[in-house]
């Protein structure tokens, strides 16, 4: 699985299938609107050329009549952006070290704006609208992009959230789920990445359940097989994040529509592209949703 379709796979596309909150502090963020619109079967972002870095609020108005999203991809000097692009394409799941996952906003509905709060350290990016990478409707062709230079400003503390979900480390390679505060409906989140930046990325995907689910061991089993999505899950409401890099903490909104049974997984493997997926490594839990 190649960066464009690791991405793909956590921000949506899984219907294809397969620590803390912040503190009281009074840090004010930098504001970082942008918006997506469509034209036939391309997308495109609308987005400043600069801004400034630091502990950064950003919106993503959507304008168009598909999902879409924005990932931020950060490169490092003596790379491009082409070269950025040029990896999205490529055959390989590997991840190189000039390449970092910063977070963003994993899908916006049509019509809505989504907002995330993220310390984005100063540097050039690449934007990504990660969410209609192959999906359906009119953005089905290629994703959208754009390019970013940060210039640099003050980190903070994260807005509190009433909710946090954390890929915590469980030993050599195990992770576990730690969930508290969710319930049906919207939910401000502060979704923290536990592990080595230089090796480590998650991604939070959570998916209804029809009925009772059954033993993990069996959705395991099931995941692991790359095949449909089992008949037990509800792509139709599917939600997700933004890729982050472990070490890394951001907030932003999960939509858990309706009460009942989510399966919250993480398909990605370490950044080296080794090893197991994280879902067959304990990322991997049902959630009963009040």
């Amino acid at each position: 699985m190649h960066l464009r379709v690791l991405i793909l796979a956590a921000i949506g596309a899984v219907v294809a299938l397969a620590g803390c909150g912040g503190s009281d502090s009074n840090d004010n963020p930098t504001a970082l609107s942008l918006k997506i619109s469509e034209n036939g079967k391309a997308a495109a972002f609308q987005a400043p050329k600069t801004a400034k870095g630091g502990l950064v609020k950003v919106d993503l108005a959507n304008q168009g009549k598909a999902p879409h999203g924005v990932q931020f991809i950060q490169y490092a000097s003596g790379h491009s952006q082409s070269e950025v692009l040029q990896l999205l394409g490529q055959n390989t799941n590997v991840i190189p070290p000039w390449v970092k996952l910063e977070g963003g906003i994993g899908s916006v509905a049509p019509g809505q704006t989504g907002s995330a709060t993220v310390n984005l350290p100063e540097g050039n990016y690449v934007l990504v609208d990660a969410a209609a990478l192959g999906g359906p409707g009119p953005s089905s062709g290629p994703p959208a992009t754009a390019g970013l230079t940060l210039s640099g400003g003050s980190t903070g503390d994260l807005p509190d959230t009433s909710a946090d979900v954390t890929a915590a480390s469980a030993g050599t390679n195990k992770w576990k789920w730690e969930i508290s505060g969710l319930k049906t409906g919207s939910n401000e989140i502060t979704f923290n990445s536990k592990g080595n930046a230089d090796e480590d990325i998650h991604t939070i995907i959570a998916v209804p359940i029809k009925g009772q689910a059954p033993p993990i061991s069996q959705i395991q089993q099931d995941l692991g097989k790359n095949g449909p999505p089992p008949s037990y899950i509800d792509p139709s409401g599917i939600q997700s994040t933004a890729l982050l890099d472990g070490g890394s903490s951001q907030t932003t909104t999960l939509d858990l529509k309706t009460p009942g049974q989510y399966l919250f997984f993480c398909p990605l493997t370490d950044r080296n592209g080794k090893g197991k997926s994280h879902d067959q490594e304990g990322l991997l839990a049902v959630e009963n949703i009040k």
